[in-house]
């Protein structure tokens, strides 16, 4: 029995807790019900940088073991041993030996257990199926993403009453505070448009690493047939990967205009851009780069083959916040971009709704507020 007058304490065991949960962290670490102590390794990870463990108010350095695609975290199986946690929450990866154990003990010990994840992502069938729920049907509840992967788990058979869905998010009090200095002119450096020969045109932008997954060949051969039909536009690339030579030299060859920016850290950079494109337009996956633009007013365009999607994709309303095209194909891209920008829309009217998409659902607010009620009540406090 937990005593009521003391906060429950729980354990979140990542194994890495990317730069860009910091906000989120934040919102968990100001509850006054609950105490968090956040379990990471402290150190980055395939070029993601490692949140700063300064800004946790309880940080546990929780080193891991990797063997090819299967991770061991020593302090995973620890936390779900010791007598300080109330319930545990871990990132939910099938991949992760110490949390399939670490979720065993925890649940043998009468400790709740809440597996934080993707969830299911597509329709499956068979062993993988099989298994996958097997993992889920460790945790008392699964936190989610997104609406659609709670469809996709009722419909594999897994409880509706286990599956809550607490979205995802950016730091959107930092945009917040960027648009407000953008708006009232305290932060007005040169528009990205002056980046292009011809500043009138339409500008694309995407924020991303730039690799193979983020398919920006197709949005290259989109301009190209644009052009063939006298519609210029200027792409605003910002980042910087392995596919960036490969990209330039296509680029060149077709003869479009676009500027790539390299990579950039300094959000009220980052926001200026943004804010003041046209359009995103990520053909590959979307995933955090739907909050990041929405959360400065830019509508985005990416692909509606679902099933290969991330979560995050249901954040955009088509024809409202966004449009969606053929999933490979470049010309359906072309029709996407060429028809938002023909559509007459009222930037303003459209800044505010995609602005409105993350400040009612998709934020770290939201977020934390839902985890914190799925733990009361998994430990009889709500």
């Amino acid at each position: 029995m937990i005593d009521a007058n003391r906060p429950v304490r729980v354990a979140v065991v990542y194994h890495i807790w990317p730069h860009y949960r910091a906000a989120v962290v934040a919102a968990m670490d100001r509850s006054t019900l609950i105490e968090y102590d956040f379990f990471g390794s402290g150190e980055a990870l395939n070029g993601i940088e490692h949140m700063d463990p300064g800004l946790f108010r309880r940080f546990v350095k929780a080193p891991f073991r990797l063997l090819r695609r299967v991770m061991w975290q020593p302090k995973a199986v620890e936390a779900a041993l010791s007598k300080k946690y109330d319930a545990l929450i871990y990132l939910a990866d099938m991949n992760f030996a110490s949390t399939w154990v670490a979720a065993s003990i925890a649940r043998l010990r009468g400790k709740p257990v809440l597996f934080w994840a993707h969830g299911w992502l597509k329709p499956e069938s068979g062993a993988k199926a099989g298994v996958r729920n097997t993992y889920f049907g460790l945790a008392d509840c699964m936190l989610l993403y997104a609406e659609r992967g709670k469809r996709l788990g009722v419909a594999s058979g897994y409880s509706a009453d286990k599956i809550t869905v607490v979205y995802n998010s950016l730091d959107v009090d930092k945009a917040d505070a960027v648009v407000a200095r953008i708006e009232s002119g305290l932060l007005d450096t040169d528009r990205p448009q002056s980046l292009f020969a011809d500043p009138t045109r339409p500008l694309v932008i995407c924020t991303a690493r730039i690799t193979r997954l983020c398919r920006f060949d197709l949005l290259l051969q989109a301009a190209a047939l644009l052009k063939e039909r006298g519609i210029a536009i200027n792409i605003l690339l910002v980042g910087d990967g392995p596919e960036r030579p490969t990209l330039e030299r296509i680029s060149a060859e077709l003869d479009l205009s676009v500027h790539f920016y390299g990579a950039c850290y300094d959000e009220d950079v980052t926001g200026q851009l943004i804010y003041h494109s046209d359009l995103t337009v990520s053909p590959g996956k979307i995933g955090l780069t739907a909050m990041h633009t929405l959360m400065y007013g830019t509508p985005a365009i990416t692909h509606d083959d679902l099933n290969e999607q991330m979560p995050e994709v249901e954040a955009l309303t088509p024809d409202v916040t966004g449009k969606l095209f053929r999933r490979d194909d470049p010309t359906s891209l072309g029709d996407a971009i060429s028809g938002w920008l023909s559509g007459g829309h009222d930037r303003a009217i459209v800044r505010s709704a995609c602005r409105a998409a993350v400040h009612d659902r998709w934020n770290p607010y939201v977020q934390a507020t839902i985890i914190e009620r799925a733990v009361l009540k998994l430990t009889s406090r709500g």
